[in-house]
């Protein structure tokens, strides 16, 4: 899967969505990528659920009473709040990485996201260890 060509062909506007979970680790080659999850303001997903997307019910942790949407390898978010890590949808676009023209959550936040996601499910760890070499040798 290229992600780059997944999000390109959402024709989805800078300002209006960012690419989480493991999107700038694919992004960045530092893993295999099967999905791309996305989180998109509400007139976006509003427009998407309009357009026969799929709408699942959240199960995951504290999402129990909301959707999400999806569409082949996409799955589209108003948020991906987790544990005690909980920015707004705004702030993520905000600090958004652009690689690519495609706007990533930044290296900071994705290690935030997994830290507070592999206390429920350590197949997070190994994502934190890619992103802590990186980061580290990024810095040198």
């Amino acid at each position: 899967m290229n992600i780059f060509d997944e999000v390109i062909k959402l024709k989805l506007p800078i300002g209006k969505y960012v690419v989480v979970g493991s999107g700038i680790l694919i992004a960045l080659n530092l893993k295999e990528g099967n999905d791309v999850d996305i989180v998109v303001t509400k007139d976006i997903f509003e427009e998407h659920m309009k357009n026969g997307w799929e709408q699942i019910p959240w199960t995951y942790l504290d999402h129990s009473n909301g959707i999400f949407l999806r569409k082949g390898l996409v799955e589209l978010y108003l948020d991906v709040n987790c544990g005690k890590f909980n920015p707004s949808t705004s702030e993520l676009i905000q600090r958004a990485k652009i690689i690519n023209g495609i706007a990533f959550t930044n290296l900071s936040d994705t290690l935030n996201f997994k830290k507070e996601y592999a206390k429920n499910n350590p197949k997070h760890i190994k994502d934190i260890k890619l992103l802590e070499e990186y980061i580290l040798n990024s810095v040198i």
